[in-house]
């Protein structure tokens, strides 16, 4: 029997993997401060074997370290990452907190074909140090020639290689002393959860924070296979704050997420656990009560068994229209030529705002970084994955493959009293509800001295929440607060 395995042959990556680093100075002003960085941006080679001497990976990224800082020990270096799985960190990079951040002419919703890469008010470097960071095969990072580029596509293995990045990152810049901090988003808090396991063990380090932005640590607490419904509940909140957002419901949002988080633990949970169980009377009453908070149709709520998922509800919710909504976000809306589909062609919060980034990006990398890539080295801002591994996952004893890492999360934290996270979710995200992520910490059922260490915070915004200015002025607001709280704690 032979294997086929798939092995990295692109132009510009045949060559042995070298550690390249191209160093350049800038300035920025945030919050009326004119701040001097230094930017370090390249590839850093990860090797195996026990000498240590095979070039495994290449991994590629963007470090941005203020000038003029007398002690490391007090600022915090923070290390970002988005997900996918097979997502470069563009978006982050891009959109988020880094030195330079794209503004669009007019607003996103409606026009993202004029925009420019400008120095980023919102920055998060005044207070922090920044790397972002290609996950491999993303970006610019490649493995080496020769290896099984689907040796990385599992939880375990992708976890382990940004594990070995951090601690390598951390020891050539000498910043043992400082509070590290781990930032990821999407896919980027699944990561997150099991790189901050990977390294309280035979590394031995264990970081001081971890930030999930739109998280999903447990899949399966978002979807809606048969048995579960969890993925039901989590997402009606989100659902009801759409329906509002595009006029279909009417009142205030706390009201409304208020009415649909009561009901959706209570009424809705009970009921679908009933499932055929329930009488008529039943399922009209619940059917009649959604429609009420989230504007879909009874008899499509009644249709569907009560669990309208996601792909169903971005068409349908403007079908009268003629427009769909996003999935990332639900604010955005799109047009597709079939208005009767089960779901919609493509997701307008996406394909609106790629573009955008990958051109800014190109440019900003080589001409204001001096990155000198290898020819016929392109940058991969999203690669397709044929699989993804899940890692071997502990449940009241019973060992399963499942893609989550929310128990990593509550075992690094229970084994370091010092750990603190931050949530960080918006109200119109249907990719990582923002009430699965919560109900995914109560079911970490920790210690009320351990829960004391999360922070829990929601945005008028959707999963990329800083492409909402004012929800990227508070989340900035937010993280400084937080980052405060780490460096008290040194």
């Amino acid at each position: 029997m032979s294997e086929t395995v798939t092995t990295e042959s692109t132009a510009g990556d045949a060559k042995p993997l070298e550690d390249q680093q191209f160093v350049t100075r800038h300035s920025v002003t945030i919050d009326g401060e004119r701040i001097g960085y230094t930017a370090k941006v390249g590839r850093m080679v990860l090797h195996d074997g026990e000498e240590q001497t095979k070039p495994k990976v290449a991994l590629f990224y963007t470090a941005y370290l203020r000038d003029g800082v007398e002690s490391r020990r007090d600022r915090p270096l923070v290390f970002l990452w988005n997900g996918g799985p097979g997502s470069s960190t563009l978006w982050l990079h891009m959109y988020s907190v880094g030195p330079r951040r794209i503004v669009f002419e007019s607003d996103p919703l409606f026009d993202t074909s004029r925009w420019e890469l400008q120095e980023n008010k919102h920055s998060l470097l005044d207070v922090a140090d920044l790397v972002f960071l290609d996950a491999p095969s993303t970006g610019f990072s490649r493995v080496a020639p020769g290896e099984d580029v689907e040796q990385f596509y599992g939880v375990e293995a992708d976890a382990a290689a940004v594990g070995d990045f951090v601690v390598e990152f951390i020891n050539r810049e000498r910043r043992g002393d400082s509070p590290i901090v781990l930032l990821g988003e999407s896919y980027g808090t699944l990561r997150t959860p099991a790189v901050t396991d990977y390294l309280q063990g035979l590394p031995g380090l264990y970081v001081d924070g971890v930030v999930l932005i739109s998280s999903i640590m447990d899949v399966a607490g978002a979807t809606f296979g048969v048995g579960t419904a969890l993925g039901a509940v989590g997402l009606l909140p989100s659902y009801a704050a759409t329906g509002l957002y595009h006029g279909v419901v009417s009142g205030d949002l706390e009201s409304l997420i208020a009415e649909t988080e009561n009901f959706a633990l209570n009424e809705y949970s009970v009921a679908l656990l009933k499932g055929s169980r329930l009488t008529d009377g039943e399922q009209d009453r619940i059917a009649k009560r959604m429609a009420e908070l989230t504007g879909l149709p009874p008899d499509l709520i009644r249709g569907s068994n009560l669990r309208v998922t996601l792909w169903r509800y971005v068409k349908a919710l403007l079908r009268d229209r003629r427009r769909t909504v996003g999935r990332l976000d639900t604010r955005w809306t799109g047009i597709d030529s079939d208005i009767v589909g089960e779901t919609f062609e493509n997701d307008p919060s996406m394909t609106m705002i790629w573009g955008p980034a990958t051109r800014a990006f190109n440019r900003y990398v080589r001409e204001d970084l001096g990155f000198e890539p290898d020819p016929g080295l392109a940058y991969r801002s999203m690669v397709p994955f044929p699989s993804w591994k899940p890692r071997q996952s502990e449940q009241n004893g019973i060992w399963s493959p499942q893609l989550e890492t929310a128990t990593q999360l509550r075992a690094s934290m229970n084994r370091a009293p010092h750990l603190k996270v931050l949530l960080q979710s918006g109200y119109y995200d249907l990719g990582t509800p923002y009430f699965s992520a919560e109900m995914t910490f109560d079911h970490l059922h920790l210690e009320p001295e351990r829960a004391a260490n999360i922070t829990i915070k929601r945005y008028e915004s959707g999963h990329m929440i800083h492409l909402h200015e004012p929800s990227l002025v508070r989340m900035k607001a937010d993280l400084v607060a937080y980052l405060a709280t780490l460096r008290s704690a040194q």
